[in-house]
């Protein structure tokens, strides 16, 4: 799944609901941030990554895979991309099976 990210501010947005028996898988990205700031993925439990410092207008390219990048720690869980200071902009490629 394809899904389109245009924060309107920086906080925390849904790129995928929880699916019941399924993880969501990230295998690419590509993200770039209005302001300088902070991003990362969260599964609604825990961090999936540690927060990335991007500069104002920076932003990164993570091609797609068959290796995911990350993905939730469990099954019924959403995946959620937290931003501070900037809003985030671009696509994040999610695989989503159990």
């Amino acid at each position: 799944t394809y899904v389109s990210v245009n924060q309107g501010a920086a906080g925390t947005t849904a790129i995928a609901a929880a699916s019941v028996g399924n993880k969501h898988k990230i295998v690419g990205m590509m993200l770039v941030l209005s302001l300088a700031g902070t991003l990362k993925f969260t599964d609604g439990v825990g961090d999936l990554t540690g927060p990335m410092d991007l500069a104002a207008n920076g932003g990164f390219v993570v091609p797609t895979s068959a290796y995911p990048m990350s993905e939730t720690a469990a099954t019924n869980r959403a995946l959620n991309l937290v931003t501070t200071v900037g809003a985030a902009r671009g696509i994040v490629v999610v695989l989503t099976e159990p």
